[in-house]
């Protein structure tokens, strides 16, 4: 067994020195690019305190990119964490940006009720048990 262990690393290595020949050294990804944003933007919704890290990632954005970003997140977020994000879309809500205090509204708007929310995760927990 140890020996099949040790080939499978060896291959494994292999495969990772052959997939980086030929291609020129990476260098970091652009600030300004749209997938460092995308980065940052997943990386602000995981973990503990994401809503100040979403928040956060907010406010170092362009009003365009907050548009963008504010949408994202209401468009690909789950009904849990639209929820959860509710107090960040409220401090957008007045922003001086009228298309940012727009998105932050309408986010506002499909912000699922106590209600729902409870149905939703009573129908979690019951995916859960089966």
């Amino acid at each position: 067994m140890r020996n099949a262990s040790y080939y499978i690393a060896i291959a494994c290595g292999v495969l990772l020195a052959a997939s980086g020949c030929g291609k020129g050294t990476v260098g970091p990804v652009p600030v300004e690019s749209d997938t460092f944003k995308d980065n940052q933007y997943y990386q602000s919704l995981m973990g503990l305190n994401s809503v100040d890290k979403y928040a956060g990632f907010l406010k170092g954005l362009s009003p365009a990119d907050r548009v963008k970003y504010i949408n994202k997140s209401v468009e690909e977020g789950p009904p849990t964490q639209v929820a959860a994000l509710k107090s960040v879309y409220e401090q957008f809500a007045n922003d001086p940006n009228p298309e940012v205090a727009a998105a932050a509204k309408d986010a506002l708007s499909k912000v699922p009720c106590k209600e729902e929310l409870e149905t939703l995760r009573k129908e979690e927990l019951e995916k859960l048990k089966h």
